[in-house]
């Protein structure tokens, strides 16, 4: 008995591989089934939650006993599956637990928690009955073909960079920190576009989905919003890069798994002590929660991929990095409330501050961790199954004529 749970938890390539469709089928019949039992007004919050155990083990285990055999599905996959689990077990047994709701949720609901990643919802009006305020309408003015197109935009830039990435060994990424530092700074840009890609290649399918069986084939543009919105050269701050710019796949889970927790158990100890500044108080440690539950998807899509013997080398890696991100949001924070007291408005929103030094701090604060995050992705390989790469013959003849050209590539050119 011992050695078979030591087998299935191994992970990484001790899993089975039963084929990517029935690796999807694995995770999406028990979510089926989670969302059929927490739309169900007739059974008891109790059984609920004896119901969930078997579906929501089964959703979490997934990506660790079962691979589809390509490492970006089984990004996918993990991502997908991490994400289900937190907000599912936030509405069967936290939110009971910690708030005293039942375990109930209709199905509107989890449709705009669903989607809320990627597209925005007209929300209801805060103002008193007698003054209304009517919800936002957004007018859809493009059609289904405007989201081909973009697909095809970010497929033809996820073709050349994976194929010129593609030159690079595991070995070559791990390295790169400590024998190439002014090219791995210049990596990261590369690596930026391509994760911001990646993200898209994932997100506009989503959208179309949506746009063709929802919407009968138009959207308004105003109302959704790309998976990734090129973080690294448009942001001028941390926070802006993670919250904003960065993708939201997991907004929505982290907020509730993580952020609300935290935030209602801090406040209600603070209050209990009388402090009175519980409530920004509470909001931080919620905003510093969010990054945490980020981490620990992270470590988990890591160990799922490289398995236990390799991943126990890289543990922590990624935990270290958020947390170190969410104490530099909270950093922010705190230097925008205190700079009103000493520099003046036009200071402040100046292009010096606003576009120079706050990206410089940013990228270098990113700069100086990032091989903490890439080092067990480094491991994996990510990029060595990319799907596509139909230009790789014509990249690598490309960097084999120029001079330089393999000091630009990895090892494999």
């Amino acid at each position: 008995m011992e050695y078979i749970s030591t087998t299935l938890f191994q992970a990484g390539n001790a899993r089975f591989l039963p084929g990517a469709p029935l690796v999807f089928a694995l995770f999406c019949i028990p979510t089926t089934l989670l969302v059929r039992i927490i739309t169900n007004e007739r059974l008891s919050t109790v059984m609920k939650q004896i119901l969930s155990i078997p579906p929501l083990t089964l959703v979490f285990t997934t990506p660790i006993i079962f691979s589809c055999g390509n490492p970006v599905l089984d990004l996918a996959v993990a991502m997908a599956c991490f994400n289900l689990f937190l907000r599912l077990f936030e509405l069967y047994w936290i939110s009971p637990l910690l708030y005293g709701k039942p375990a109930y949720a209709p199905l509107n609901y989890l449709y705009t928690e669903f989607w809320r990643a990627l597209c925005k919802f007209p929300r209801k009006s805060r103002k008193k009955d007698d003054d209304p305020l009517p919800p936002k309408i957004y007018v859809k003015n493009k059609r289904w073909y405007h989201i081909i197109a973009y697909m095809g935009y970010h497929a033809i830039i996820w073709d050349i960079l994976g194929s010129w990435w593609s030159t690079f060994t595991p070995n070559d990424m791990l390295s790169m920190p400590d024998e190439r530092p002014v090219f791995f700074f210049g990596a990261l840009a590369f690596i930026g576009i391509i994760l911001n890609t990646l993200f898209n290649m994932l997100g506009y399918p989503m959208h179309l989905f949506h746009c063709l069986y929802y919407d009968g084939g138009s959207y308004s543009d105003e109302q959704w919003r790309p998976a990734m919105k090129n973080p690294l050269f448009f942001s001028n701050s941390l926070e802006q890069f993670w919250s904003d710019r960065w993708h939201q796949f997991l907004h929505t889970s982290c907020v509730a798994f993580g952020f609300r927790p935290t935030r209602y158990i801090t406040q209600r100890a603070l209050d209990k002590m009388t402090i009175k500044t519980s409530f920004p108080v509470s909001m931080l440690f919620g905003t510093l929660a969010v990054f945490f539950m980020s981490g620990m998807m992270h470590e988990y899509i890591v160990y799922a991929n490289i398995g236990w013997s390799s991943y126990k080398f890289f543990i922590g890696q990624q935990m270290f990095f958020f947390s170190m991100h969410g104490l530099a949001v909270v950093f922010e924070r705190l230097i925008s409330a205190i700079a009103p007291k000493y520099l003046s408005a036009s200071i402040r929103e100046s292009f010096l501050i606003k576009h120079v030094l706050q990206r410089v701090w940013g990228v270098t604060f990113m700069y100086l961790l990032l091989r903490y995050f890439t080092n067990g992705f480094a491991y994996w390989g990510l990029w060595a199954d990319f799907p596509l790469m139909f230009t790789k013959p014509y990249v690598l003849q490309f960097f084999r004529s120029i001079p330089y050209g393999d000091t630009l590539c990895g090892s494999l050119l």
